[in-house]
């Protein structure tokens, strides 16, 4: 062999490549283009341990560190980085090349398979690599956040950069250079049992499972429940994909689903990745982390993948060097000189970590709390009560805070308290007033929630408590459980609660409070006061709220004034006292003269002040509103005899207050302004401001409507130039909001004609199409650019159907007909929904949406055009059916005159009849009858017209449908028949129907096969009763659950069960997935189900689901009480069969040691065979169950007991590597030497494993023996 050159100096090394493992450092070794032979006046350091090869990758050299032998994680990764900077100085870059496991999210973009390559890349929050053993345990199961890591260097995120951009014009040279590597290597491209090579495994041998399936044991997954694989599109190539993300690193071994689950729900970031050197490098060496991915981070096996995942990493690591310049790595900052200024800002950053300790608490409960605040989506109080503040005077509202019923209420011989107010006379104020007072005390639970007209989030019940229970989760630990716990059931935030749900949750987390103040302002501007007055109520009657006080203002509306009095008490209903608020609006009057700039900066002479003064101060007649009002006017005039007329005539009312304003806007302002205003009136949410100034930057009275930019407003709060007094500016969380100034105000501007809606459709309409029509489509940052584009496009579409004005329809006519804003609103839009986003889905034409959004004129122009009134596309898959499902009475008409196929057949309900019933649209369901549409149409989501009626529990439709003689018993679809669907919904009075009819009562079909198994799932006794007695066959077999009572049992519906069996169920009929009643009720932990079962004489030995019993079922779900119930019984407890053999195995299988000794104790057999042959001991053994595995050989185990999976127990240690469990089993005699199954001895199955502490173990041992 020729000799290898040596360089001249180590300082010719700038670049390090760390390997961890062996094959790893294979790899590696394998990509250089030539090795080099130790460098001239190389001196290690003393301390240094590492082993180094030294070599070139193009131009740049390169000197590769190993870990030491057999041992990995952070620790030792850092040991390595510092030993090699101690030795070599010179180095400035890093790369960190080897295997990780996989985290694979395909339903999420993140379709990783094995053999791909991952690449840590900075996020803005982490530098590439988060550390998932930072979050230290604390008590309470909360853990907190220790530290961060650092980010690679820039020349390589750079280059990073650079690859990135070629890859999306070009393959990646990976393949290239693994074919170099095999060709140079030959060795590395041959398989055999022990060595698969450094090659591509097979597609067949890539497979995903969906957590929490765990690995049956065995040596590959051939054992492993294939209905749990997770089904992926096939790959049509071997070349490896390349993924750009976070990379989670740490010493513990991922090796279960769901440990990485939790440790991602810990860490809180788009994890694609798991490993466990890089933590231990990214703070001792600045580096990229490079990993081919060997497994999914589960505990399937994928042992066979991780020679080619480190081939293809290394690969990847080549082609990247060839993106680094080498004059940039020689520029760059030495490893050791960044490193002293990284710890320097280390422990910087720890200091102020602990400082902040008290209020950041910890960062898995910050975390669990956003995934709480995103689920629940709750309005935000505080931004009511800061703007509150900001109009508030201070020392006003104190004789509030003094009156005695309120210190009557504070101290607690008043329970709740309503104070109320004309509109205008500061109610809002004075409720933060109450707010701030209650929390001086800061031991008080105080809860706020203030409804508001400008905002539909803050307006209804629901809203309300979902804002209750956020601030309850974050005020009160005691009670969150309760949310946490609602938060899980709801799918892990996946569903949303119903407003009944959110109720009880509130009530609950307030009684384990059992003392708060709760601050409700405005109920007049709920929309659903009704239902608050309600909720209300149900606090008041609650006895374990007793100490839960409520204080909320209102209008004296009559139905509150009616209602409140009943349920509060008279004496607790307090009026707002006209003279104290004239006093306070006196004293902010003359605050507001003496502070207000404008009013400083004019010379006004005494007597004018005074008459200011006198008259707004004392002719408010208790109205803040209409003195703010005045003062806002007389602050605008430009001189003293302005202000002396205005005073002379000011306006007796805030109606006529408004009424001047409006007419006093600027005319080259006017139509801005009230355009301006319409938005705002007929807006469900407040505006942005920047959506304001785009409103006023749209012109829509010239020749040529459009958006002009040069209109934009300089300064955003010159938006108040034009609605003076009517318009005020929020401060909210996400960004400044501009509202109207008062509910009083939309109540006025509401009024008048051209604020009403169909003048302010017409407006909003043409705004938003004018200022849609002036963007290209082609831009490429339109939302940055045009920061109104996506509520333009969903505003202007509940408009444009009110908006019949010729220009507004000739607009949106336009506005649909051009190709380019047809495009660019249905892209923004997306009028399908979810469906838009689906591969291959067929979008509706220009007519279909126009009859999907009501607009008639449009629709009839487009037909008149020639547009095919019968095209396929859309969610509703044709215009009829999309005008029938919204209610568009009109156009349903339009299209049959013009020849629609009232049949046609297609989209989500199939046809337009079914469409129009499930949504309930009555008239439309009568036209489409009388033109002849075919009631007895199979399809779509209903299946048929009777059971769409029968969905949502319209009698009257489904008589009118039963009447023209639809069929009855018509099948098909998810529930087969509408007598079944009814059953399943539980609507009695369906039913009734239905069977006063005719309908077939032992109709088979469908998913619960037959009605009566439905009702009994869903566990209605009446229904039930109800088909009994007309003639439901008790036993009728089929479906999932085999028969009604599997159905009844399996769901736990006691007094169903009780009634199917007094009339003549069979206790052991056997069928469905169950097998019988008793497995059902064991298998979902239905105790009382199954005691009651046993005492009717349920065969407590049957064989069921999977060949298994109900002893085995319950043993492996681990409920206790019924594995004794059922021993008590007379269960078998060594009955084999089942997928696991036998009860022990099951229990074992499913960890639940208590279980197991139950089971011990009434005389299992310990060294039964089981799953796979495998006995208990051996299966213990696997899972790491110390107590069991100390008991077992006590019991009787054969500790060397030969067969099954692992051939051994001391085998079924080497999966996991328990070191505690070899002790243990070695000091009850386990054979050291004996056949090891896969292995010749145990003793080399754990250096193949690479366990050293139990190699140490084992040779400890025989030592002692010798």
């Amino acid at each position: 062999m020729a000799s290898r050159k040596a360089l001249d100096s180590p300082d010719a090394y700038v670049v390090a490549w760390i390997a961890a493992l062996p094959i790893e450092r294979a790899s590696a070794e394998a990509m250089l283009d030539e090795q080099h032979a130790v460098p001239t006046g190389f001196t290690r350091n003393q301390n240094d341990g590492n082993v180094y090869t030294w070599g070139c990758i193009g131009e740049h050299n390169i000197v590769i560190a190993s870990l030491p032998a057999g041992v990995y994680g952070t620790t030792s990764a850092a040991t390595t980085a510092s030993s090699l900077l101690a030795s070599l100085p010179s180095i400035r870059i890093g790369l960190l090349v080897g295997i990780g496991g996989g985290i694979a999210r395909p339903d999420e973009d993140h379709d990783i398979r094995l053999g791909d390559v991952v690449v840590s890349q900075p996020d803005g929050a982490t530098g590439g690599v988060c550390q998932y053993d930072l979050f230290k345990a604390k008590s309470d199961d909360i853990r907190e956040l220790k530290g961060f890591l650092g980010r690679p260097p820039t020349v390589l995120l750079h280059a990073l950069a650079s690859i990135q951009a070629e890859h999306e014009r070009k393959d990646s040279k990976i393949p290239l250079f693994l074919q170099e590597m095999l060709k140079k290597n030959p060795k590395m491209g041959k398989k055999s049992k022990k060595n698969p090579g450094y090659c591509h495994q097979g597609f067949q041998n890539d497979r995903f499972f969906k957590a929490p399936s765990s690995h049956v044991p065995g040596p590959d997954c051939r054992g492993c429940d294939a209905a749990d694989e997770v089904h992926r599109d096939p790959r049509d190539t071997t070349d490896p994909d390349i993924h750009y993300g976070i990379i989670a690193s740490g010493n513990t071994l991922i090796k279960d689903a769901a440990a990485r689950d939790r440790i991602l729900a810990d860490v809180g970031q788009d994890c694609i990745c798991f490993e466990m050197e890089a933590a231990g490098l990214m703070n001792h060496f600045p580096c990229l982390v490079i990993r081919g991915i060997c497994d999914y981070a589960d505990s399937h096996k994928n042992d066979q993948w991780q020679r080619y995942a480190s081939a293809t990493a290394a690969a990847y690591a080549k082609e990247l060097l060839a993106y680094v310049p080498v004059a940039d790595v020689q520029e760059t900052k030495k490893a050791l000189e960044v490193l002293r200024s990284v710890q320097q800002k280390i422990d910087d950053v720890h200091r102020m970590t602990i400082e902040t300790k008290t209020t950041t608490d910890t960062v898995e409960s910050y975390l669990r709390a956003n995934h709480i605040k995103i689920w629940l989506r709750p309005p935000d109080p505080s931004t009511n009560a800061n703007h509150a503040r900001t109009l508030r005077h201070e020392g006003t509202g104190t004789w509030l805070l003094d009156h005695p019923v309120f210190q009557s209420w504070l101290s607690r011989p008043y329970r709740h308290l309503w104070l109320h107010g004309l509109a205008g006379c500061g109610k809002t104020i004075l409720s933060a007033t109450v707010l701030d007072h209650l929390r001086k005390d800061l031991s008080r639970l105080v809860l706020s929630f203030f409804f508001d007209f400008s905002d539909s989030t803050k307006q209804t019940v629901d809203g309300m408590l979902r804002s209750l229970a956020f601030q309850l989760y974050q005020s009160e630990p005691g009670s969150a459980g309760l949310l946490d716990a609602s938060f899980q059931a709801h799918r892990g935030g996946r569903d949303q609660p119903t407003t009944k749900t959110l109720e009880d949750v509130v009530v609950k987390m307030l009684a384990i409070q059992k003392k708060g103040y709760i601050v409700l302002d405005a109920l007049d501007e709920s929309t659903t006061w009704g239902e608050v007055i309600q909720w209300m109520e149900k606090v008041v009657s609650r006895t374990e709220l007793g100490d839960v006080r409520l204080i909320c203002t209102s209008r004296p509306e009559s139905e509150l004034s009616r209602r409140i009095p009943r349920l509060f008490g008279n004496k607790n209903c307090l009026p707002l006292d006209k003279q104290a608020v004239n006093a306070d609006i006196r004293s902010w009057v003359t605050a507001q003269l003496s502070q207000r700039p404008d009013f400083l900066e004019k010379p006004l002479s005494h007597d004018l002040l005074e008459q200011i003064r006198r008259e707004i101060g004392d002719g408010a007649d208790g109205m803040f509103r209409w003195a703010f009002c005045q003062l806002d006017t007389l602050a605008r005039c430009r001189h003293e005899a302005a202000m002396e007329t205005a005073l002379a005539s000011l306006p007796i009312s805030l109606g006529e207050t408004y009424r001047r304003m409006i007419e006093n806007i600027p005319r080259e302002l006017a139509h801005d302004a009230i355009r301006l205003l319409q938005f705002l009136v007929h807006s469900d949410w407040p505006l942005d401001l920047t959506d304001a100034k785009e409103i006023i930057a749209t012109q829509i009275e010239i020749e040529s409507p459009g958006f002009d930019i040069k209109r934009r407003l300089f300064c955003e709060t010159d938006i108040l130039d034009y609605c003076p007094g009517l318009v005020t500016i929020v401060d909210a969380n996400n960004g400044k909001k501009l509202h109207l100034a008062h509910f009083s105000v939309k109540e006025y501007l509401l009024g008048e004609d051209q604020f009403k809606i169909t003048a302010a459709s017409i407006a909003i309409t043409k705004t938003c199409l004018a200022y849609l029509a002036g963007i290209n489509p082609s831009h490429r940052k339109i939302q940055r650019d045009f920061p109104m584009v996506h509520r333009a496009a969903a505003f202007w579409v509940s408009h444009a159907m009110l908006a019949q004005d010729s220009e507004a329809v000739q607009a949106t006519i336009r506005f649909l007909e051009e190709e380019a804003t047809f495009q660019l609103w249905t892209r923004l839009s997306e009028p399908d929904g979810y469906f838009d986003n689906i591969p291959g889905f067929q979008g509706g034409s220009r007519l279909y949406y126009a009859c999907l959004l009501g607009l008639v004129a449009a629709a009839r122009y487009f037909i008149d055009k020639g547009a095919g009134v019968n095209a396929q596309g859309g969610v509703y898959g044709n215009a009829l059916q999309a005008a029938s499902m919204l209610g568009h009475q009109e156009i349903v008409q339009l299209l049959l005159d013009k020849g629609a196929d009232i049949n046609a057949q297609g989209g989500y309900f199939n046809n337009a009849l079914q469409a129009a019933i499930y949504i309930g649209h009555q008239e439309i369901i009568q036209l489409l009858l009388d033109n002849g549409a075919d009631i007895n149409a199979q399809g779509g989501y209903s299946s048929n017209a009777p059971q769409a009626a029968t969905y949502i529990n319209h009698q009257e439709f489904l008589q009118i449908l039963l009447d023209k003689c639809a069929g009855i018993d018509a099948q098909g679809g998810h529930s087969s028949n509408a007598l079944q669907t009814a059953s399943n919904i539980r609507h009695l009075n369906i039913i009734e129907l239905l069977l006063n009819k005719g309908a077939a009562v032992n109709a088979q079909g469908g998913k619960y096969s037959n009605a009566l198994q439905a009702a009994s799932l869903k566990g209605n006794q009446a229904i039930v009763q109800l088909l009994l007695d007309n003639g439901a066959a008790i036993n009728a077999q089929g479906g999932k659950y085999g028969n009604a009572l599997q159905a009844a049992s399996f769901r736990g519906h006691q007094e169903v069960v009780q009634l199917l069996l007094d009339n003549g169920a069979a206790i052991n009929a056997q069928g469905g997935t169950y097998s019988n009643a008793l497995q059902a009720a064991s298998f979902r932990g239905h105790q009382e189900v199954v005691q009651l079962l046993l005492d009717r004489g349920a065969d407590v030995n049957a064989q069921g689901y999977k060949r298994s019993s109900a002893l085995q079922t319950a043993s492996f779900f681990g409920y206790k009480e019924i594995v004794q119930l059922l021993l008590d019984k007379g269960a078998d407890v060594n009955a084999q069969g089942g997928k696991y053999g036998n009860a022990l195995l099951a229990a074992l299988f499913g960890g639940h040691q208590e279980v197991v000794q139950l089971l011990l104790d009434r005389g299992a057999d310990v060294n039964a065979q089981g799953y796979q042959r495998s006995s208990a001991l051996q299966t213990a053994s696997f899972f790491g169950y110390n107590e069991v595995v100390q008991l077992l050989p006590d019991k009787g185990a054969d500790v060397n007991a030969q067969g099954g999976n692992f051939a051994t127990s001391l085998e079924g240690v080497l999966e996991r590597g328990h070191q505690e469990i070899v002790r243990q089993l070695l000091d009850k005699g386990a054979d050291v030497n004996a056949q090891s199954g896969n292995f010749a001895t145990f003793l080399e199955g754990a250096l193949e494993r690479g366990h050293q502490e139990i190699v140490r173990l084992l040779l400890d041992k025989v030592a002692e023996a010798i």
